[in-house]
């Protein structure tokens, strides 16, 4: 043996096996690596930028404008409803992309549709729309106070934060862009508006002037020729000084104003429904199902290890406490079910818990009774999934259960960032992500009234679908590797005791120094 090959064989004996092998460290720094990127890209990628993934985001547009007599360029006026003619610039705007999906709806369908979380917001145009568009012209000539005309955005704040800041960004370009249209219309009324004025101060002052000239012809017929003379050249002094006065009296609309009428329509925002405490501006149904979806993953591996522990099929750790357990071989599918439904059995306290402890924290549990199902089954199906996963993949189906259930679960919820505004990707993965169905279905309960339209038909449609697969796939799989593999855990002692190794034909190290636990007259 060549001095180089002695001491990588020294190495080796003194480290042992596995420490020696380069797979032993570079597997588990891979596994890191890939969780790392895998993560980023899915949850970054799905909720970093969600102005730009706009696609029929749901808005509604309510027109309830009465109209008014609105001046003309030609000077008259007539009667107009110019609420509609800026839903429809409106909806021009609306429709020149696939961002949002407008719907032209009467107040009360609205309401409907708002109780039911279908809308982020609704644009509604007040009855008295056109009467303070035209006053706001009038006002702007005579002085007067004029209020803007205004559109009210009513918001949903269930659908949190971000999607109120989202549904107001995604209104404001269309309301500001019609404005401008009726702005162009009311700065052409500006011309026709001023000339009234005009020609009613003129018609004013010539009346006035008409009836001081009567009175000083009664005057000067009383008189002489010198008086009559004199009131002629009054007469004559006076004309074409009317016009001259009235352009100096006649209101007119200031730079100021006119910079108002380009842009007249002012946006207010409004809460539809005022969100209780307790409700974390709207996310607490989110935080509540990331609760759900967190035990019934958590529970699930650590319920899994703790009776692999038991049954021998590991060894059994627990602070300082290491022992192998006499191995219990059964069938997969069995050791599936047992497992599940174990874990059934503790998920229904643990669901009335979790319920009691969030309503004495403060927040609100309408619907209780329905809320602590909806948890029970929630975790349910979480485990379901998370024990056919590990059932099928073993230890690598814990790194598949942190994909699919958390970093595809994320932004595939509709809760942080609407699914109208995250990629495609997304949308379309949502009806087979358990996080999204729990979503749905609990935040009908806290925040709908538990309305079934309000997505707690859908969310529990969703939830039985995926346990119904999951238990498929956990009692299927287990049962195909039991056929060709055979029972997990009959041949021979446990893969993690000496003898078995020596079993398996492995060869020992030979003995050493830094081996003095192989026999005498081993060899390599």
């Amino acid at each position: 043996m060549t001095p180089k090959h002695a001491s990588a064989h020294s190495l080796r004996a003194r480290l042992g096996r596995p420490f020696g092998q380069v797979g032993f460290w570079l597997l588990p720094m891979l596994a890191i690596i890939a969780v790392g990127v895998i993560g980023t890209a899915l949850y970054l990628g799905g909720l970093s930028s969600p102005d730009k993934h706009f696609k029929e985001f749901p808005i509604a547009v309510v027109n309830q404008d009465k109209g008014a007599e609105v001046p003309q360029a030609d000077g008259k006026a007539s009667q107009e409803n110019l609420g509609k003619d800026l839903v429809q610039k409106f909806a021009d705007k609306a429709a020149e992309e696939d961002k949002i999906d407008l719907r032209q709806l009467s107040i009360d369908e609205v309401r409907e549709q708002l109780d039911r979380g279908e809308l982020y917001a609704a644009v509604v145009v007040p009855e008295s729309f056109s009467e303070d568009t035209v006053s706001l012209i009038e006002g702007s000539l005579t002085r007067d106070n004029a209020a803007r005309p205004e559109v009210t955005v009513y918001t949903d704040p269930q659908a949190g934060s971000l999607g109120t800041r989202l549904a107001t960004g995604a209104v404001e370009p269309g309301v500001r862009e019609a404005s401008k249209k009726l702005g162009e219309q009311l700065t052409d009324s500006v011309a026709p508006a001023e000339d009234q004025a005009y020609n009613k101060v003129l018609q004013q002052l010539q009346q006035s002037q008409q009836q001081q000239s009567q009175q000083l012809q009664r005057q000067a017929a009383q008189g002489g020729p010198e008086v009559q003379q004199f009131a002629q050249q009054v007469q004559k002094s006076q004309e074409g000084s009317a016009e001259q006065i009235a352009k100096e009296l006649s209101p007119t609309v200031s730079s100021v104003a006119k910079d108002t009428l380009k842009d007249p329509v002012n946006m207010v925002s409004k809460a539809y429904n005022d969100l209780p405490e307790g409700t974390a501006l709207g996310m607490s149904a989110f935080y509540y199902s990331i609760l759900l979806l967190v035990v019934g993953f958590s529970g699930s591996v650590a319920l899994n290890l703790l009776m692999d522990g038991r049954m021998g099929m590991a060894p059994f750790e627990m602070g300082p406490f290491f022992k192998d357990y006499e191995r219990a071989v059964l069938p997969r599918p069995v050791g599936y079910l047992m497992k599940w439904l174990t874990f059934v059995v503790a998920a229904a306290p643990a669901s009335a818990l979790m319920m009691w402890v969030a309503s004495t924290v403060g927040m609100p549990v309408p619907h209780g009774f329905l809320v602590f199902l909806l948890g029970w089954l929630a975790m349910s199906t979480v485990s379901a999934i998370v024990l056919a996963l590990i059932s099928v993949g073993g230890s690598v189906g814990m790194l598949l259960c942190l994909v699919y259930l958390v970093f595809m679960g994320l932004p595939s919820a509709g809760a942080v960032v609407p699914l109208e505004a995250v990629p495609g990707f997304f949308r379309a993965i949502a009806p087979i992500e358990p996080l999204h169905h729990i979503f749905t279905s609990i935040r009908s309960a806290l925040f709908f009234d538990a309305i079934p339209e309000a997505g707690l038909t859908t969310g529990l449609i969703g939830l039985f679908v995926m346990l119904a697969l999951a238990l498929l796939v956990g009692v299927l799989g287990g049962w195909g590797y039991d056929k060709w593999v055979g029972l997990r855990g009959s041949a021979g002692g446990g893969k993690h005791s000496a003898r078995a190794a020596a079993s398996d034909g492995e060869k020992s190290l030979p003995e050493t120094a830094d081996n003095p636990s192989v026999p005498d007259g081993a060899s390599a």
